[in-house]
């Protein structure tokens, strides 16, 4: 359907493994992000328990696409890439 756009979902491990590395400041850089970006009707945030690759990093799915986080600048590049440069 033309002009319907779709909602982009990001979802970031809170489980054991990815809260010791740091999920929690992701979630915080990704809500500043999206608020920042104006882009609360477009981009959903949501948290998740273990995506079983707990040696990677915080995992982190976007829409079904997964990635991993060591660190918030990571996670910027993420947003920069995957939704801010992928905005339709």
């Amino acid at each position: 359907m033309k002009g319907v756009q779709l909602m982009r979902v990001i979802t970031v491990c809170v489980g054991s493994a990815c809260h010791l590395k740091g999920s929690h400041e992701i979630i915080d850089y990704f809500k500043k992000a999206i608020k920042d970006a104006r882009l609360d009707s477009e981009v959903e945030l949501k948290g998740t328990f273990c995506m079983d690759k707990c040696t990677e990093g915080v995992n982190i799915l976007i829409d079904e696409d997964p990635f991993h986080a060591s660190s918030v600048d990571d996670a910027h590049q993420i947003f920069q890439t995957e939704i801010l440069q992928k905005r339709k």
